[in-house]
């Protein structure tokens, strides 16, 4: 049974309707939680994902059992990193004041690294208010910033967020890493006097029951954008400073004549220049197709209607985030191409289930060879996309993760896990 004496809430800058894989996964972790029987509030704001036109939403709600309190903060528009520093500013600061107005005296927040400066502004409240917190673990920052190219690792920005995390790391109750390269990182980056047995390794998931393998010639998607001609690969998600695309494009120039297709679907900072790139080889519409966000509603057909799912992350980012796509391309039942690092989570996950291939960034001759193998070999695609959805059954299910997520919260029991683990988790291939 749970503390009855402790209250938990998580504090979350997206959370339903938001179409944010960040909001959807907050979502189905706090119902998950309250349905085995937590006592768990959400403190977040109003939706503002993409466009940031979304309908408003009550300030308090009870979304499936989950009692939804929304703060009042203004945002602008994300259509630029300058905006969304401000609306990660003002959500932050606000989201502060608000709870540190509770007197509450048995509390434990639970919390994502994003926004980035989210973490050090829950410390310190926590710190004041003499709370307990959970500290997720997303992306680790400030790493991410400066492998992204935004700061310096050797100036006064990043010495002083990363001195300032040591303390959030080391105040914090239990730290959740998404596999156990980020888990290594994690403790790299926390200080010598951090106690690395606070890291409790629980994957992110996907919804199986809403994304199931499809065929191209069953997939209205598919067949609309002429994917059931061709052997596609597809891209969905954020375009941003961290997902390596140009490996991609440049790889589908030694197909433009033949009935291969690259589909990235999807929005982000770098988008105009992965366009660019595809544009001057003369490739967009015959070989590279980019198309917008699409439906919620719609997202099994898409993340279908190919024959391989694209999942890729910059040079640099090993250990410092896990791709949300790597869950959702597992499900579609596909194989998958993992643009990254060798040693990666993702890159783990993959070839230890046989569910795909690894590419490092840039190696665009691998990736050319790994693209005829696969349409040449129907019977490997069938194999290695069979892999990808018995692994995701096996160990990446939504309810696997929650429970993992209740049994840390709660103190119910402990998970028994072995010290090394080839792959998150102790999946063995």
């Amino acid at each position: 049974m749970t503390d009855s004496t402790k209250d938990f809430v998580l504090v979350a800058e997206y959370f339903h309707p938001d179409t944010a894989s960040t909001g959807q996964l907050m979502t189905d972790l706090a119902v998950g939680l309250v349905d085995r029987g937590l006592d768990l509030s959400v403190y977040t704001g109003q939706p503002n994902y993409h466009s940031g036109d979304n309908e408003k939403q009550p300030r308090r709600e009870t979304h499936e059992g989950v009692p939804v309190r929304r703060i009042r903060a203004p945002q602008v528009r994300q259509s630029s990193l300058p905006r969304r520093l401000f609306n990660w500013a003002v959500f932050t600061v606000w989201m502060v004041a608000v709870l540190a107005r509770d007197d509450q005296d048995e509390r434990e927040l639970v919390f994502t690294s994003n926004p980035p400066i989210l973490p050090s502004a829950m410390w310190l409240l926590c710190r004041l208010k003499g709370w307990e917190y959970t500290f997720i673990v997303y992306d680790l920052y400030p790493q991410v910033i400066a492998a992204s190219g935004y700061v310096d690792r050797d100036g006064v920005v990043y010495r002083a967020w990363a001195k300032v995390h040591e303390r959030v790391f080391g105040g914090a109750r239990a730290v959740v890493a998404l596999g156990p390269v980020m888990r290594d990182r994690i403790t790299d980056a926390a200080g010598d006097d951090f106690d690395p047995d606070k890291i409790e390794i629980v994957h992110n998931w996907a919804d199986g029951e809403f994304i199931q393998p499809m065929e191209k010639s069953e997939n209205w998607f598919s067949e609309e954008h002429g994917f059931d001609e061709a052997f596609t690969l597809v891209y969905s998600g954020n375009i941003g400073a961290n997902h390596d695309l140009e490996t991609a494009v440049e790889a589908a120039r030694a197909f433009a004549d033949e009935p291969v297709r690259l589909c990235i679907i999807g929005e982000g900072d770098r988008k105009a220049d992965v366009v660019d790139l595809a544009e001057s080889y003369d490739l967009v519409g015959d070989t590279v197709t980019f198309l917008p966000y699409q439906d919620l509603e719609d997202l099994p057909y898409t993340l279908t209607c190919g024959d391989v799912s694209l999942v890729a992350v910059s040079e640099g980012m090993e250990g410092l985030c896990v791709s949300s796509k790597l869950y959702t391309s597992l499900a579609a039942g596909q194989p998958i191409l993992v643009v990254s690092h060798p040693e990666d989570d993702e890159a783990k996950i993959v070839e230890a289930h046989d569910a795909g291939r690894q590419v490092t960034q840039g190696d665009v001759k691998r990736m050319r060879h790994i693209i005829e193998e696969w349409r040449t070999r129907p019977e490997l695609v069938a194999h290695q996309g069979a892999n990808a959805r018995a692994a995701f059954e096996n160990h990446f299910t939504k309810e696997q993760s929650i429970d993992e997520y209740y049994r840390l919260l709660s103190g119910e029991s402990q998970r028994d896990e072995p010290a090394e683990q080839p792959v998150p988790g102790g999946v063995a291939p």
